[in-house]
């Protein structure tokens, strides 16, 4: 029995060790393990939903200068202004649309020929069926998959051959300005009658969308028509500076502007 006792006090011994150790073992676990608690849900920052393009409306502000403050802020900006590749070579032009545009052989018309359909990349169709009122073709612009060509009076008429819009929504690619990180446009078209009408694009979806026709709203906010620009350039994604021509723009008189497009 002496044996088995001194056996016993030994055994409980290392048990009662062993029992605190694993306790100071837990303590120290829940000591090193940082426990969070629920925030409280009052307290947390939202981020604000963008709104729908659907529910965006475009307008813009117009401010005069003079030529000093134009001059001035041009000599700053670094001019972005896209060179759009332009093939005017009928016969090259003729194998890029094959199945898209159709042009009427007619030897008269000599190395310019008319439209005669377009069967546009979305299904829809155009046919010229009138009479002496042709289509001439002038260009086509491969980046914008637009076709220009020249109607009466030398009027610009322009299709977009993804989605079927035609001239005042498409415009004339050589008046192309686009915003520096081509967010916006301005584009326009000539009108046979010594002025172009130019408007505002915003690109949507990857597709520039006619947002703002500015030749008519420039002139309800000036009194003055806007007809041809002279020159012009952006200095950030919302703000465009132009000179146009007086209203005798053989004068070599000028007004300068300074547009920026406003999103609500």
């Amino acid at each position: 029995m002496k044996n088995a006792h001194n056996t016993f006090l030994p055994l409980i011994s290392f048990i009662v060790i062993l029992q605190a150790c694993e306790n100071k073992t837990e303590r120290k676990i829940l000591q090193e393990t940082k426990i969070e608690m629920p925030k409280d849900s009052s307290n947390l920052k939202t981020t604000p939903i963008e709104k729908l393009e659907k529910d965006i409306t475009y307008d813009f502000t117009v401010e005069k200068i003079d030529s000093l403050e134009y001059r001035s802020i041009k000599r700053k900006t670094t001019p972005i202004k896209k060179k759009l590749v332009k093939i005017t070579d009928i016969n090259q032009a003729k194998k890029l649309l094959k199945g898209i545009v159709e042009f009427d052989e007619n030897p008269d018309f000599g190395v310019n020929p008319a439209v005669k359909k377009i069967h546009f990349r979305n299904g829809k169709t155009y046919g010229n069926d009138k009479e002496f009122d042709y289509y001439f073709f002038i260009a086509y612009y491969p980046e914008e998959d637009i076709l220009l060509c020249e109607g009466g009076h030398s009027t610009d008429i322009s299709f977009n051959l993804k989605n079927g819009k035609e001239t005042e929504e498409t415009g004339n690619p050589d008046l192309i300005n686009s915003s520096p990180n081509e967010i916006f446009r301005i584009n326009g078209s000539y009108d046979g009658q010594e002025c172009l009408g130019y408007f505002i694009q915003k690109k949507i979806n990857g597709e520039f969308v006619k947002i703002i026709d500015l030749e008519k709203d420039f002139k309800k906010e000036t009194s003055i028509m806007l007809c041809n620009i002279r020159d012009g350039f952006w200095i950030d994604d919302h703000t465009f500076y132009l000179e146009k021509y007086d209203f005798d723009y053989e004068s070599g008189k000028y007004k300068f502007f300074k547009i920026k497009i406003i999103e609500k």
